[in-house]
């Protein structure tokens, strides 16, 4: 068996030359490359285990030993032997044949004695090792050519794999998207899937420059709004004070008992004028009870102080949910569904970054809903992303669906963001008065029309941004704070 070992390091020696940075950046994609590498050891283990042509040949190889082979044994073999030697373009010994004659001669007709049968068991034993070793050449060079092969596929579709995945990373990031929402990238086929659904969508987004300006100017409805807020706050400075030196002697601060006799008071001193009293002051100065002058000075030193004061300051206010509604039906098939599809994972994702709550309202002329606010599963978004009703339009369901969630505590003061060809019927005016009386609370309505024209006036009141984009030329059109002149 091939030591697969040598080839997983040859593996990783040509990805780590490559992608090193990669690697050491993202932990994510450095398991994957693990998990990746494990998966072919053990499919590649298995498959040269069980697919190897030249298995029945190894086996038949060795199981021609006998103890006491006669000449039609050897004959046989002999016949064998180079029969696999013409198949697979190796010339037998022209040896065999000489000693095929040779053993004929001496055992032909039941001849020959002792030694000539000997002879014949000899040269059968040989002929045995020698077929053995080319069914095990055989064997092998298949096995050394196939696991070369495939790590070479394997190598070059990982690095085209990692290609993809280094240049999507860069492009996520410049959306200002966290790669983790986006790429579940451990092992098994249905992460696999997921990684080749999500490169798919943001490929579409990269190639098309019109849809990247479109995701800079619908950042809007993800900018956090600033408020001002008084503080108190501790502003430190440094001050210059002056603190008492014990070890300088500057001047004189008062009395103290001791044994200095150079600060001793002259009274002390005056003891040793005479021989009686210098006894006394002897017994003081060993008692360290002479009245001393106390002397000290100052140093200066810097230190930190703190003052209280209130200032100004810009808060960021929370950021609202978000609900967005998708047109799937007949009149937006093709580019349009796509565009409307791409534009919604990548803001769901952004939602789902700033921990905004997200509901999703896929719509024709009846909705399908995902809520996103609580266990966000990017497999659950694809998957809801996929479906397509192609019947056709009504936008009202939805709409009246998202000002519903609008009333429930988790939606409450969300945006809503319908994105839609609005090749459809006038909404009823109770839904429109709906809509007003949620807006006058602070709730946002916004419209991504995807199509070369612009809504009516009487559609466009309805919504405070309107965001135009045309697949043909890939154009954008923007249209801000509409004039709504509505009599509730």
């Amino acid at each position: 068996m091939t030591n697969l070992s040598e080839h997983i390091a040859l593996i990783k020696t040509a990805v780590g030359d490559r992608y090193e940075k990669l690697l050491d950046k993202h932990s994510k994609v450095e398991n994957f490359v693990s998990d990746s590498v494990e998966n072919w050891y053990t499919f590649t283990k298995r498959y040269i285990d069980t697919e190897n042509p030249f298995y029945q040949l190894r086996h038949r190889a060795t199981s021609n030993a006998i103890g006491s082979p006669n000449l039609n044994d050897f004959n046989w073999l002999l016949k064998e032997f180079k029969s696999e030697c013409v198949k697979h373009n190796k010339a037998p010994d022209k040896f065999w044949d000489n000693e095929k004659a040779k053993l004929n001669k001496l055992l032909g007709n039941g001849k020959g004695d002792e030694a000539a049968r000997t002879e014949l068991a000899t040269t059968y034993q040989l002929l045995t090792i020698e077929y053995q070793k080319l069914a095990d050449t055989l064997f092998n060079n298949w096995e050394l050519n196939k696991i070369h092969e495939m790590r070479v596929a394997f190598i070059k579709a990982l690095l085209e794999r990692l290609a993809a995945i280094e240049d999507l990373l860069e492009y996520a990031e410049s959306l200002g998207l966290e790669h983790g929402l986006l790429f579940d990238l451990s092992a098994g086929a249905e992460n696999q899937l997921q990684v080749d659904e999500v490169i798919r969508w943001l490929e579409y987004l990269k190639e098309d420059k019109g849809v990247q300006s479109l995701l800079e100017l619908m950042g809007r409805i993800s900018q956090i709004k600033q408020s001002e807020k008084v503080e108190k706050v501790l502003h430190s400075h440094i001050e210059t004070i002056s603190v008492p030196d014990f070890n300088s002697r500057e001047e004189i601060v008062g009395l103290k008992l001791g044994k200095d006799i150079e600060h001793a008071l002259p009274g002390e001193l005056a003891l040793l004028s005479d021989p009686e009293t210098a006894i006394l002051f002897d017994l003081k100065y060993i008692e360290s009870s002479l009245l001393c002058f106390e002397l000290e000075g100052t140093t200066e030193i810097n230190k930190e102080v703190q003052v209280e004061s209130e200032t100004s300051i810009l808060e960021d206010e929370k950021q609202g949910p978000l609900i967005i509604c998708v047109d799937t039906s007949g009149s937006m098939q093709g580019a349009p569904e796509t565009i409307a599809k791409a534009v919604t994972l990548i803001m769901a994702t952004r939602a789902r970054q700033s921990q905004r709550s997200c509901y999703l309202i896929n719509f024709s002329t009846r909705i399908k809903t995902i809520n996103l606010s609580t266990d966000f599963s990017m497999s659950d978004l694809l998957a809801f992303l996929k479906m397509s009703f192609h019947g056709g339009t009504d936008v009202a369901p939805a709409i009246r669906h998202g000002l519903e969630m609008m009333g429930s505590d988790e939606y409450t003061n969300a945006d809503m963001l319908v994105i839609s060809d609005f090749i459809m019927a006038h909404l009823p005016d109770s839904l429109i008065k709906q809509m007003e009386l949620y807006r006058k609370q602070g709730n946002k309505f916004n419209s991504l029309v995807i199509d070369d024209v612009f809504m009516d006036n009487r559609m466009r009141s309805l919504f405070d941004f309107e965001w135009v984009y045309n697949p043909a030329t890939s154009s954008i059109s923007e249209i801000i704070d509409f004039e709504r002149n509505i009599s509730l």
